[in-house]
């Protein structure tokens, strides 16, 4: 372990265009989130209670996203930073840094819940939203070949059924994946 207030990482990151820039800083105790060098959260590593990394969507482009969740609230950072209208890649500074998160986790390891994947909350909200699309765009599908005896018309139904089933089978219910921190330590720290 390194001496308690020692930097280990930090990155640069915006989370989305509407929001302002903002520095996740590693320290050995302690994980802080700041806005113009505001402190805005603060996560000690005895209060640290989950990471998560999911994929995301970046622009036309996805990212990683580590979520560092305690009873406090969350810190998330990620792979890809919003610039302007655009996004550029910040891969080696998330890689840094989320190395970093790990290693200061790491006499803890057996106590911190370490996942890969949405949340249920989302999961649950994108399959309602699939289902509704596709049983919508089946409705219609069905009116128009049925009551309205339109083939060309019904037919323009389907391919929203399809992708509206699509998306609730892609973010349906599942258990949360764990994954293990060494391997993830081991693969990008060296």
């Amino acid at each position: 372990m390194t001496e308690p207030g020692k930097l280990q990482a930090e990155l640069t990151d915006r989370r989305n265009p509407l929001e302002p820039e903002r520095t996740v800083s590693v320290y050995a105790d302690r994980i802080e989130l700041s806005e113009a060098g505001r402190l805005v959260k603060r996560i000690p590593v005895e209060a640290a209670q989950s990471v998560r990394l999911t994929v995301e969507p970046a622009g036309s482009e996805t990212q990683v996203v580590c979520r560092v969740r305690a009873a406090s609230g969350e810190i998330a950072f990620g792979s890809r930073s919003a610039k302007g209208a655009g996004w550029t890649d910040n891969a080696l500074a998330f890689q840094a840094a989320l190395v970093a998160v790990h290693r200061v986790l790491e006499p803890r390891w057996g106590e911190v819940a370490f996942l890969e994947g949405q949340t249920l909350g989302f999961r649950l909200a994108m399959t309602a939203a699939g289902i509704t699309v596709a049983s919508g765009a089946a409705a219609f599908s069905g009116y128009m070949l049925v009551v309205r005896e339109s083939a060309l018309l019904g037919l323009i139904g389907l391919p929203f059924a399809v992708a509206g089933g699509y998306l609730a089978w892609l973010f349906r219910p599942g258990r949360p994946a764990p994954y293990d921190p060494a391997a993830l330590v081991k693969r990008f720290g060296g």
